[in-house]
């Protein structure tokens, strides 16, 4: 019986039989090349195209688990931009029982400086807190190789005789983008798009014993990004450094992020903080009886995202209302979206967001500026 072929971008088991379903490619082709890119591979790497797939988040989660229980090491990838939306309790039960290297990813999106020991001890603190101790952490930035190669060294530091590595994140967090600096080549598929590997790969790195396992990204729960089209999904996911704006709004005063959530200013007292999110999703300050006129006549435009292919979607989720006190040095993390940092607080304001949306609220990470 033939050995089934894989697609190397992302796994996928290759098919000549239907350009409709996962792995089509070519009879030709499928027949005379040994390593091969399916259809949906090729189109994202060449043309940038998206083609929706057909996995369930159970489907992520069943093949995630299954390479977990042959791997000796899991390198774990956050996003530090939006670490709570890293977080998935899947992965965390993998950290609390396996030996992991940790991977903290788009270093380079961070405003201003921030030394790499500085998040790192920041790091810790969080994953303490949910109980992980990891060998080390990496900081890095997949996008310009920094830190990519002292991944490789804490490897061979901790396993000299080679290890079965597994590289464990959510979607969007840039884990086939650091894959391919460790293998020095741009062998597997990125985009940034979610969801772009769909079964386990495995490659060896070159001069070296250990063997790289890329599994499909997880997607978590209560994630804003996730609520939107693509294009927007895009939009939200920061490819450069991430806007910061500070203001000093009075008591009834809103502010908009975009058109996905507002924050409602509650007390008299003029707190300062200041606001954190991809460039592309619009600040605006209104007024309160202002708001309905925004979100009907502007969202799509001038209030964006959402854009005018989803607005209406996204405006027919069910919203909720909560109100959350904010104090000096601490930060309010909308899950998937941005973050507000308090310098001189408190802060307690009233958030609309999607039911399924997630806040968090959390020490600083990004102190505001003087």
């Amino acid at each position: 019986m033939a050995k089934t072929k894989k697609c190397i971008g992302c796994g996928i088991e290759l098919q000549n039989e239907s350009s409709e379903k996962q792995g089509f490619v070519p009879k030709s082709v499928l027949e005379s090349r040994k390593e091969i890119y399916c259809q949906r591979c090729f189109k994202i790497k060449n043309y940038g195209e998206y083609l929706p797939v057909e996995m369930t988040k159970e489907d992520y989660r069943k093949e995630v688990g299954k390479q977990a229980e042959r791997t000796d090491v899991v390198l774990a990838v956050f996003d530090i931009i939006d670490f709570e939306g890293s977080f998935d309790d899947e992965i965390l039960d993998i950290l609390r029982e396996k030996d992991s290297i940790i991977a903290i990813n788009k270093l380079d999106l961070v405003p201003g400086e921030k030394h790499p020991s500085e998040v790192s001890d920041w790091v810790k603190e969080r994953l303490a807190d949910e109980g992980i101790a990891p060998l080390d952490i990496a900081i890095l930035s997949a996008k310009s190789g920094y830190g990519v190669n002292g991944i490789i060294r804490k490897l061979r530091h901790f396993f000299p005789d080679g290890a079965k590595v597994m590289v464990l994140g959510t979607t969007n967090v840039g884990k086939s983008s650091i894959i391919n600096g460790l293998l020095g080549d741009k062998k597997v598929t990125t985009s940034k798009y979610p969801g772009t590997t769909l079964k386990s790969l495995e490659n060896i790195i070159s001069g070296t014993k250990l063997t790289i396992i890329d599994t499909p990204g997880l997607i978590p729960e209560g994630r804003v990004s996730d609520m939107v089209c693509e294009e927007c999904n895009l939009k939200i996911v920061p490819a450069n450094e991430i806007s910061r704006k500070t203001f000093k709004l009075e008591k009834d005063r809103v502010l908009m992020f975009g058109g996905l959530l507002w924050i409602k200013i509650m007390n008299s007292e003029k707190a300062i903080f200041s606001a954190f999110a991809s460039k592309d999703v619009s600040f605006h300050e209104t007024n309160e009886g202002r708001l309905e006129d925004l979100l009907r006549d502007h969202s799509g435009d001038a209030i964006s995202p959402p854009c005018e292919k989803c607005r209406d979607e996204y405006a027919a989720l069910p919203m909720k209302k909560e109100e959350w006190t904010v104090e000096s040095g601490e930060e309010l993390v909308f899950k998937g979206l941005g973050w507000i940092s308090v310098k001189r607080g408190p802060l307690t304001i009233e958030v609309t967001i999607p039911e399924g949306a997630e806040i968090i609220l959390r020490d600083a990470f990004i102190k505001p500026r003087r």
